[in-house]
């Protein structure tokens, strides 16, 4: 008897220490799990309201067009340049920030006629062999299959020196759309791209080769991303 009732003390601690270890794992477990879930949603607006360590809300633009078809959203700190003359053969439309037109996203008409059954590798080859031997320092940075508009679209990003060797960072995007051909470009100095990132993907996420933006498709960028994310977590 005596044997007994010391083996169960022992049993007892065991199976609390135990516990106590496994409580602490899921508690940690918990925070990284909060953590990574804050910081895949502080890389995308959320239902036009952005997270930074605070919440602010998104003003965004609509900018419309004909012949050919295309609309997209734009934060209200970029202004519309339509300034064709300037920018030559084949400009549509742009965004710029107010404060520096060096910042900003294109849209063109024209571009590489890219065979999307090819390999993400072959297709970048396509895009970036041009541009590697003319720029300084040339750095691949992303490179990816999407959907821009509900079209099949290549994404790539990349830096180099400009003439006074400051680091540029440009996204291109290519898509096309029916018969026509659309050349996108988003860039910036590399430095605040970061800062930017999110108002480069509201243009990229909002396209439209309607011509319209309807209001269930004003939040439909966001709407994409917060069931984007809940169907992760629920894997």
């Amino acid at each position: 008897m005596m044997e007994q009732t010391e083996v169960k003390p022992q049993k007892f601690q065991k199976l609390l220490k135990i516990l106590k270890i496994s409580a602490i794992v899921l508690m940690v477990l918990v925070v990284l799990v909060f953590a990574y879930f804050v910081y895949l949603v502080s890389q995308k607006d959320l239902f036009g309201w952005r997270f930074n360590f605070s919440l602010s809300k998104v003003e965004t633009g609509t900018y419309t067009s004909f012949a050919p078809n295309i609309a997209f959203l734009y934060p209200r700190i970029f202004e519309i340049d339509a300034n064709r003359e300037r920018y030559g053969k084949g400009y549509l439309v742009g965004i710029k920030l107010k404060t520096d037109d060096r910042t900003g996203c294109d849209i063109r008409l024209g571009g590489p006629e890219l065979d999307f059954g090819k390999s993400i590798d072959d297709l970048t080859n396509e895009i970036v062999a041009p541009i590697r031997g003319k720029a300084s320092d040339f750095k691949l940075l992303e490179n990816k299959k999407t959907k821009i508009g509900g079209r099949d679209a290549l994404r790539v990003s990349f830096s180099f020196l400009d003439p006074i060797g400051a680091r540029i960072r440009l996204d291109q995007a290519f898509v096309k759309d029916k018969d026509v051909r659309y050349f996108m470009i988003c860039g910036t100095g590399e430095y605040q791209y970061n800062f930017f990132r999110k108002d480069f993907n509201v243009f990229y996420d909002s396209i439209n080769f309607e011509g319209t933006i309807s209001d269930f498709e004003t939040d439909r960028p966001w709407y994409k991303t917060f069931f984007k994310e809940l169907i992760f977590w629920r894997k």
